[in-house]
Order: C-alpha cells, then sequence, then structure tokens
C-alpha cells in the first residue's frame, strides 16, 4: 500500500494526502477523462428516440414470391441418348485408306471429314444436352493412326466435349 504523509491543518487536525494527490498537484496534470455522467444521458436519450421514433409496419419483412402450384413442378426426365460408337478400319486393298462406321446405323463413308456432318446432325437432332453424349472411336485391325486422331478432331469440332478411345480390335 501507498504510504500517505500526514499534513496538519489550520485547526490543528491531521490530513492524510495520499501520494496520488500529490503527484498530480506536483505535476499541474490536469484531469483527462471526460465527464462519463453526461455522454451516458445522451447515449440513452438518443437511444430512446430511435426506439420511440420508429414505427414497424406489420408487411416488413415479408416477401412476395410467386410460388409453384400445388402440383409441383413438371421436370422432364433427362434425354437418355447412347454413346456414339465410331469405328475405324483400313480400306482395302492397300490399307492406306480408311473405313468409317457408326454403330446402330446404315451410314458408313470411306473419308474421316465426312463424320464431323454426321455429328453435328446428331447435335442438331438432339440439341444441346447431346454435347455430353460420349462419342467412343474404335480402331479396328490395321488402320493407320492419323485417322484415329482426325476422327477425335471431327469430334472436337462438332462441339462434343466427352471423346475416348475404345481399346483396338484385332
Amino acid at each position: 500500500m501507498a504510504a500517505a504523509r500526514a499534513r496538519t491543518g489550520a485547526n490543528g487536525a491531521t490530513h492524510y494526502v495520499s501520494e496520488r494527490k500529490k503527484r498530480s498537484k506536483e505535476r499541474g496534470a490536469v484531469n483527462m477523462q471526460p465527464p462519463l455522467t453526461p455522454m451516458i444521458d445522451v447515449v440513452f436519450q438518443l437511444l430512446l428516440f430511435f426506439i420511440l421514433g420508429c414505427r414497424f409496419i406489420q408487411d416488413e419483412g415479408q416477401l412476395r414470391a410467386n410460388l409453384p402450384s400445388i402440383a409441383g413442378p413438371s421436370i422432364t426426365p433427362p434425354l437418355r441418348i447412347d454413346p456414339v460408337r465410331v469405328s475405324l478400319r483400313a480400306a482395302p486393298p492397300d490399307d492406306q485408306g480408311v473405313l468409317v462406321e457408326i454403330e446402330g446405323t446404315t451410314f458408313s463413308f470411306s473419308d474421316v471429314p465426312k463424320l464431323w456432318d454426321y455429328l453435328t446432325g446428331f447435335r442438331r437432332q438432339y440439341g444441346e444436352e447431346s454435347a455430353e453424349v460420349p462419342v467412343i472411336i474404335t480402331p479396328v485391325g490395321k488402320v493407320r493412326w492419323k485417322f484415329v486422331v482426325n476422327a477425335f478432331n471431327q469430334a472436337i469440332r462438332a462441339k462434343f466435349k466427352n471423346i475416348g478411345f475404345a481399346p483396338p480390335e484385332t
């Protein structure tokens, strides 16, 4: 505990002065604490003003929304399309050409760029979701690699997103 010095007053009574008071008087320090009572009064007055001054309307907080009918939404099931399977065979007699066959159809042609015509027609027939249909390219026999790559490029050009290769058939 801090020691306090005794001081004798004019009437002979002993008064004790704390060290803290002596320090503040010696330095000539000004009381730096703002008066809190008026500040608290102002805060409560503002609080009362906003509580009593606001009107709460009953519709506030409710949003207008168009709700679906009781029957629920009409959801059409996604279109189920089988993968497009493209077989590439070496064209006789010297195996330097290619024969393109599409499984499940009667299409068969000897030029890979014609595959693009078929695939774009397929996309037009089934719409935008047909881009997700897998295109599986299967090389059969001794077909040259450039024809397989060209078939892949034609599927990309037709904007298919899911293109793969099946293991080669011998």
